[in-house]
């Protein structure tokens, strides 16, 4: 009696959390269909491109591809480094590129890009301008960013958001699971960053475009291991507004499972850091969104025959086909058929690294970008 009365709570807990979940990706994709970014028929010139980066051999590559790529297009891009980077000295040479330096004895409290961000808004940041964050990593694939920024800035809007399409880096398998970026910032984050306007889910440090007056009010001074996740938490507290820009930024995929379980592991283990403080209603959107996905996709996989047999698999429809639709078209964008074989284990190295982000991650980790 007491081992079905056990396992009776267990299916219900994972019917009740995939059903969450469902519910999300249906409101997602009813955002999908009738959210598009305001646009103004005149363009932004008071706009800065600014990388962030720990300038060292494990992102060498990556970094001067990104530098490369955006001087060329905008003309001149700000790089944000620590004055005890192993790339500094050569950095020094780039043409058009503004460099910050970051003095090693600044806010030793702080760690990783959250330190750098801090510095520069101290330092550098005009409440006049808007700012283009971006990662190592990151390619700007167009310019809609600067025609959505005069429309949303006559709104009193104070950020953004764009939309994350990976680019293949040494692990096929990564690149294919990095599509869940992709195809949650077309439901997910769309629903929230850009129909309501509030970014319940957090925002991504990869194209955070903000203006300068609310990153000098906000900045970066809160020791963490998500700083953009702490950022949207302030900008929520405050009733700030926020829109998804049309722009798409290409995103390196990490190079082996190994970087993308210990990458996704550090964000997981800084939002549930800094959940304790957030919103109620951003609490509720966090645990739907991240903890359900996790007990479900673990416990699912043990009880899937047993849901089945009491007849409640349609609770799980509408997520089961937005993961398995994800990964097929991660597997279909990696132009290798034979990996679809290993889509029903996708979600469960989802799960595993959020639960290795709680257990092992305590420090700011970069992965290798080469």
């Amino acid at each position: 009696m007491v081992k079905s009365s056990v396992v009776d709570g267990v299916i219900a807990l994972v019917l009740l959390s995939t059903l969450s979940y469902s519910f999300l990706v249906s409101m997602g994709a009813i955002s999908y269909a009738v959210y598009k970014p305001r646009r103004s028929s005149t363009r932004a010139n008071n706009v800065e491109i600014v990388i962030v980066s720990k300038a060292d051999e494990k992102v060498k590559n990556s970094l001067y591809e990104v530098l490369d790529y955006h001087v060329k297009k905008y003309g001149r891009v700000v790089l944000v480094v620590d004055e005890e980077a192993p790339l500094l000295p050569v950095l020094r040479e780039f043409r058009g590129v503004d460099l910050v330096v970051v003095p090693s004895s600044y806010r030793r409290d702080l760690t990783g890009k959250g330190r750098a961000l801090q510095y520069f808004t101290e330092c550098c940041v005009d409440s006049s301008k808007w700012y283009v964050f971006i990662d190592d990593d990151n390619l700007i694939l167009d310019d809609s960013f600067l025609y959505e920024i005069p429309a949303y800035e006559e709104l009193n809007y104070v950020a953004a958001n764009g939309v994350l399409v990976p680019r293949p880096g040494r692990s096929v398998t990564a690149y294919v699971m990095d599509w869940i970026r992709f195809v949650d910032d077309l439901f997910l984050f769309r629903l929230f960053t850009g129909l309501l306007g509030k970014p319940l889910l957090g925002l991504h440090g990869d194209l955070l475009i903000v203006k300068g007056s609310v990153l000098r009010e906000i900045g970066f001074s809160k020791k963490t291991l998500t700083e953009d996740f702490e950022f949207a938490k302030e900008l929520v507290k405050r009733g700030y507004k926020t829109w998804q820009s049309n722009t798409r930024v290409s995103i390196k995929s990490p190079n082996s499972v190994k970087d993308l379980i210990t990458q996704r592991g550090r964000w997981f283990k800084g939002i549930v850091s800094g959940m304790k403080s957030c919103p109620l209603l951003m609490k509720i959107v966090i645990i739907i969104r991240g903890f359900t996905f996790t007990i479900g996709v673990l416990l699912l996989i043990i009880l899937l025959p047993a849901i089945y047999y009491i007849g409640y698999t349609w609770f799980i429809v509408p997520a089961g086909l937005y993961y398995a639709g994800t990964y097929i078209y991660g597997v279909y964008n990696s132009g290798k058929p034979y990996m679809i074989l290993l889509v029903p284990f996708f979600g469960f190295i989802e799960a595993i690294s959020r639960v290795y982000g709680l257990v092992h991650v305590n420090s700011y980790v970069v992965i290798d970008k080469n």
